[in-house]
């Protein structure tokens, strides 16, 4: 089993969304560049404790250039362009079967540099390629 965010982070690399280390970044938003896109983990369900199955939860910020909130708007639309709906298959090694966005594209508001930030929460069902102790689907 990949680390999830580390999936997410690959899914939206292979879609165009960024570079990671450049303007794609896991579990930080970092102060430069302006522009960019960072994926956390927010938790999510308790794994199945019989069934090799686990429900993760991740959120996507999306930050612009300083006074461009229509440019952020527009690369928060194209995360959840495509991430939503993604077929099930497998990312590295596990079977991702499901993408579920909690609610919908929101404006968290302007950091101190007059930058947008946009937030896209989401739950996953993914089927974990091994387990210890759970049995496979």
């Amino acid at each position: 089993m990949t680390d999830y965010s580390v999936g997410m982070k690959d899914l939206l690399v292979t879609a165009g969304i960024g570079t990671f280390g450049t303007n794609l970044f896991i579990g930080k938003l970092p102060r430069t560049p302006d522009a960019c896109v960072s994926i956390m983990q927010t938790g999510g369900r308790p794994a199945n404790p019989k069934w090799l199955l686990d429900y993760p939860s991740m959120q996507v910020m999306v930050r612009g250039a300083k006074n461009d909130y229509v440019g952020a708007q527009a690369k928060a639309l194209a995360v959840k362009n495509a991430l939503l709906g993604h077929p099930s298959g497998d990312v590295n090694g596990d079977r991702w079967v499901q993408f579920n966005m909690l609610g919908d594209i929101m404006l968290v508001g302007y950091d101190e540099e007059d930058r947008a930030m946009f937030s896209l929460n989401w739950s996953l069902i993914i089927q974990p390629a091994s387990g210890t102790n759970r049995i496979a689907l």
